[in-house]
């Protein structure tokens, strides 16, 4: 007698199963409401019509993070941020968010200037101290970052535990100091996008190997301090781990006395202590996109004992509009203006 059952009938039902297997887990995350859910079955219906199953792209992937092994999805579309940097860290990689933090305040005085659109057409899933659990479900998502809880950046408290129900939460460990460097290479692994990530750090090391061979007679010779920001009598000092610090310190530059490396992002000191600035050669300071000096620095700007201060008296304090950079192609532009800078106290321009 002959058989009535096609060959590939086990093939067509083990597609079947697994199909079904996958439909349903994707149903318990909430997958299916978003585009990946879709285009995921897409591809499956597509290796049923004859694909073959051996050359079937891993959906999953198992990364390691500050809370242990989790499964994310190999390929995430629909990624919610509920911290301040892991969004920018996205946009950087060509993977813009599809809801973040509220970013109606930055401009080009607070970020990288191509950023800033993208970032405040964000949907917003609430304050970064305070996320909104229901509008992160409205927005379907299949992989949630956020800091490791209890770090320093963990703002809202208790959502990257609450969050495990909605989708994947992967977290991403900041540490203690402002350096975004291994924060942007956790991320850039999470997302899958170390491709994408290697090109950016490839020329951001070329930017400052030329900057130091350009100037390495100046850096040698000159010290260097970045003033913050100014409140209640206190003014603040970047260190060499903070969001600038990172490139400064990379350039080779040689920090005063007060800014030295304690393993955190800033040290803040009294008005009183204004001459702790007096070995700096140039002074760069947090600024708006006119110039002029924020959060407070006007006041220490006031004060005879700034105005005493050999920097100052020789001309060479300096605004720059990238104390809060976090990304390559930030650190690149701080670069290039730093370079004009470092022309400036030179006199070549």
């Amino acid at each position: 007698m002959i058989s009535t059952i096609s060959p590939l009938a086990p093939l067509q039902r083990r597609i079947d199963e697994e199909f079904a297997r996958i439909a349903s887990e994707l149903t318990r995350r909430g997958f299916l409401a978003g585009a990946a859910g879709t285009a995921l079955l897409a591809g499956l219906a597509a290796c049923g019509d004859g694909g073959s199953p051996s050359a079937a792209v891993p959906t999953t992937r198992t990364i390691d993070t500050g809370r242990g092994r989790v499964t994310v999805p190999a390929d995430p579309r629909r990624v919610v941020c509920i911290d301040y940097f892991t969004a920018v860290f996205l946009i950087e990689l060509g993977l813009t968010p599809v809801g973040g933090i509220d970013y109606s305040w930055v401009d080009r005085t607070t970020m990288f200037p191509s950023y800033v659109a993208p970032l405040k057409a964000l949907p917003d899933i609430g304050e970064i101290t305070s996320t909104n659990i229901e509008k992160v479900v409205d927005l379907h998502p299949d992989l949630i970052l956020g800091p490791t809880p209890g770090s320093r950046y963990d703002n809202s408290k208790g959502a990257m535990g609450k969050l495990g129900s909605v989708a994947p939460v992967a977290s991403v460990d900041f540490g203690k100091s402002g350096d975004w460097r291994g924060p942007f290479a956790q991320t850039a692994n999470i997302v899958n996008r170390q491709q994408q990530l290697a090109p950016l750090l490839a020329s951001y090391r070329d930017a400052v190997k030329k900057t130091k061979e350009t100037y390495r007679g100046l850096l040698a010779r000159i010290v260097v301090s970045v003033v913050d920001y100014a409140q209640s009598g206190q003014y603040a000092v970047d260190l060499p781990r903070s969001g600038n610090g990172v490139v400064l310190a990379d350039l080779g530059v040689r920090f005063g006395k007060a800014s030295v490396d304690d393993g955190t992002n800033s040290r803040e000191l009294s008005f009183e202590r204004v001459d702790a600035l007096a070995d700096s050669d140039l002074i760069l300071y947090r600024a708006d996109a006119d110039g002029k000096p924020t959060s407070g620095l006007a006041d220490v700007f006031a004060l005879p004992s700034w105005k005493s201060l050999p920097a100052v008296r020789a001309g060479h304090v300096y605004p720059i509009g990238w104390a809060d950079l976090c990304t390559y192609r930030w650190a690149e532009l701080a670069i290039r203006d730093l370079s004009s800078i470092f022309d400036r106290y030179q006199g070549v321009v």
